[in-house]
């Protein structure tokens, strides 16, 4: 994790503070563009303000509790219980639909500010090219915005004539009202601001650091974003560069060799000795100052003295209750007790000596088989589909260890287990709502909470077509933007 410091002139802290609601519109007095934004080296600066504003930790947060990677911890003082995610309780009023939503804007509306400030500044011969890569930078993270935002907000993400959201390629006055826009408006949009990676830099498409956004971002964006729409026959070729590109994490020899696992190195930020041993694609950076993701499970650490106030859940630590499996020491704290069922996260356990802080992974390998997997499922190679979780499963498990993927006999057991898998691998960073979301009818799947973890709070499991798979507009937008008003999404009151 290197120390950057996101450090903004004066004018673009003033420029980018104001806000009136989610969409961050321009208030009267404000400063504009032309006077924020007069060289290249100014657009910097606010490149710097979009990563910034990139909140990974915010669906992470929401995923874990509303679903069932979690249960409620020992030291547990009413979180998710007071605020109803753990018991299913999700309305216009939720704080999560509201931070999902208005975080997603403010990097919107800072990426746009970037955009607008860089058409009025001519670069000389020698900025062009950081003029272009910076440009291109700002586009691919306004479309990542977006693309967040549909995913949460939209009832089905592969009709492109469902209701998406509100589509925002300019920073909007004061006094505009905006509607929601279909899915198929904004995914153009996201796909034309995919486009620019095109001029993207030769440094940034070196993606040495894993932080910035690069080519490979945009290829594993565009895959998930397929997926995500049922367009599978679009995943495969990108899925498949980025799994030449990336390797899996070589696995240990034996399951002494697993704590100096080059896999523990991911969840700790270490350098990994070469980059065809980190399976990394992009992460967000996170420096001191910063969130701190453990924070999401625990008050002081990940340990069981850390005051855990979530913990594994239950069905989660059974599928990982096997020694012979790397996931189990990185996602299990080591401290955890099973016997006394005191199961702490241990997925984020800090780096650089802060503890609790860690860079928030958006893409890594595994899931891009797991992509080839949904695209092979779709297309009824079920043998395909086990090869390729397969070959996620012999990675992290000692040599010679490995459990059989049995070949499903059905579309619906090839989604199931791929759920399944998704579920071990990508738990901890916020993929399985939407994972639910997307695929649980197909698969016949849906939360899945141990009787013990929920029985007592009567709150086991929601079905796969329910509505709370699909986020509410929040309050706050729905009170100040009367075109957005009567958009409400299904099931939910204003």
């Amino acid at each position: 994790m290197k120390k950057i410091n996101f450090i903004l002139f004066a004018l673009i802290i003033s420029f980018f503070s104001s806000c009136e609601d989610a969409i961050d519109i321009i208030q009267p007095g404000e400063l504009g563009p032309d006077v924020t934004f007069q060289t290249v080296e100014d657009l910097q600066f606010g490149l710097n303000g979009v990563y910034a504003a990139v909140a990974g930790e915010n669906a992470i947060s929401f995923s874990t509790v509303f679903t069932d990677e979690v249960a409620i911890g020992f030291a547990n003082g009413g979180q998710g219980l007071n605020g109803g995610e753990y018991v299913f309780n999700l309305n216009a009023a939720s704080g999560d639909a509201a931070v999902i939503w208005s975080s997603n804007y403010a990097l919107i509306n800072r990426a746009n500010r970037v955009i607008a400030g860089a058409a009025l500044i001519t670069p000389t011969a020698a900025t062009k090219a950081a003029y272009d890569d910076i440009l291109a930078q700002a586009h691919i993270l306004r479309a990542w915005g977006h693309f967040v935002l549909l995913s949460h907000f939209t009832t089905n993400m592969a009709d492109d004539n469902a209701l998406g959201v509100i589509k925002l390629d300019f920073v909007p006055l004061v006094t505009d009202q905006l509607p929601r826009n279909t899915n198929g408006e904004v995914f153009a949009l996201i796909n034309e601001d995919l486009n620019f990676a095109s001029s993207l830099s030769a440094t940034s498409n070196a993606n040495t650091s894993r932080t910035f956004v690069s080519t490979d971002f945009v290829k594993a964006f565009r895959a998930r974003m397929a997926a995500y729409r049922g367009k599978y026959a679009e995943v495969t070729a990108l899925a498949d560069q980025l799994i030449a590109s990336y390797p899996l994490t070589p696995r240990s020899a034996t399951v002494a060799d697993q704590n100096t696992s080059l896999y523990l190195n991911i969840w700790t930020d270490v350098a990994i000795p070469t980059a065809t041993q980190n399976e990394v694609i992009f992460k967000l950076e996170r420096v001191p100052g910063n969130r701190l993701i453990n924070a999401i499970w625990a008050s002081v650490n990940s340990t069981v003295n850390g005051s855990p106030f979530y913990e594994m859940s239950t069905s989660l630590y059974n599928l990982l209750n096997n020694t012979n499996d790397i996931r189990r020491r990185a996602f299990l704290s080591p401290s955890s007790d099973p016997a006394t069922n005191r199961l702490v996260i241990g997925k984020y356990p800090g780096s650089g000596g802060i503890v609790q802080l860690n860079d928030v992974k958006i893409f890594r390998t595994p899931e891009m088989y797991f992509l080839k997997a949904e695209a092979l499922a779709d297309a009824g190679n079920f043998a395909g589909v086990a090869a390729q979780l397969q070959a996620v499963t012999n990675a992290r498990f000692v040599a010679g260890t490995a459990p059989v993927i049995p070949v499903p006999t059905s579309a619906q057991a090839a989604f199931a287990e791929i759920l399944k898998q998704r579920r071990i691998e990508l738990c901890f960073e916020g993929h399985r709502y939407l994972d639910l979301k997307r695929l649980g009818v197909r698969a016949g799947v849906t939360i899945d909470r141990a009787p013990e973890d929920c029985s007592i709070f009567n709150a086991c499991s929601i079905p796969n077509t329910d509505y709370r798979f699909t986020m509410p507009i929040p309050v706050g937008e729905l009170s100040a933007n009367t075109g957005i008003k009567d958009q409400q999404n299904p099931g939910y009151t204003n």
